[in-house]
Parts: structure tokens; C-alpha cells; sequence
């Protein structure tokens, strides 16, 4: 799929990923274009237009949709998160990567 096409106008919410708090006012989707899972993205509370998104096939084919200066990097570390578990669950055992774990 060429993702370089996308923009979050064209996505759509496909299944929720449970919040870990309710102060949020977003929420985070897997979104799906066409019929087809491409990622994960921030929606409004009750809202279905998409304002920022992750897609991609693998870790070093992730894309950006959207503006992400407009949001908090504790926001855009969560959808990072997300995005990581939308290519082990959706996509299969995908090897990511190590993570460095602060002490």
C-alpha cells in the first residue's frame, strides 16, 4: 500500500484501544483505511474525523498524518506506544526493536 497517499481526512475508526485514564480529550483508535488496518490515530471524544495518526507496514515504514506540534509528547509517546502494539497484534510477531529502559 503506498501510505505516502494518506491523510487523516481518509481514516477511519476501526477498533478502540482502551484509555488508561478519562482526562483525555482524545481517544485512540486502530484506523483502518478502506477496509484495510493501516495503524493507529487520535480521534475527538464522540468525534470521527482523525487529527493524527501513525500508519505503516513495519517500525521503519511509520508514518505521520497530521500535524503532531499541535498535541503533547506525552500524547505523541502513547500513540507511538499504540503503533507498536498495532504491529504486533494486527500485523503479527513483528520484532520492533529493543527499548532502553531508564532505571
Amino acid at each position: 500500500m503506498n501510505f505516502d497517499l494518506i491523510q487523516c481526512e481518509g481514516l477511519q475508526q476501526a477498533v478502540h484501544i482502551p484509555n488508561t485514564t478519562d482526562d483525555h480529550s482524545e481517544e485512540t483508535w486502530f484506523v483502518k483505511f478502506g477496509e484495510e488496518i493501516v495503524g493507529v490515530g487520535l480521534f475527538p471524544k464522540d468525534g470521527a474525523t482523525c487529527v493524527l495518526a501513525i500508519i505503516g507496514d513495519r517500525e521503519d515504514n511509520r508514518q505521520i498524518v497530521g500535524n503532531p506540534n499541535d498535541h503533547e509528547s506525552i500524547t505523541i509517546e502513547g500513540l507511538n506506544i499504540a503503533y507498536e502494539g498495532y504491529l504486533r497484534s494486527i500485523l503479527g510477531d513483528v520484532v520492533i526493536g529493543n527499548k532502553q529502559v531508564e532505571e
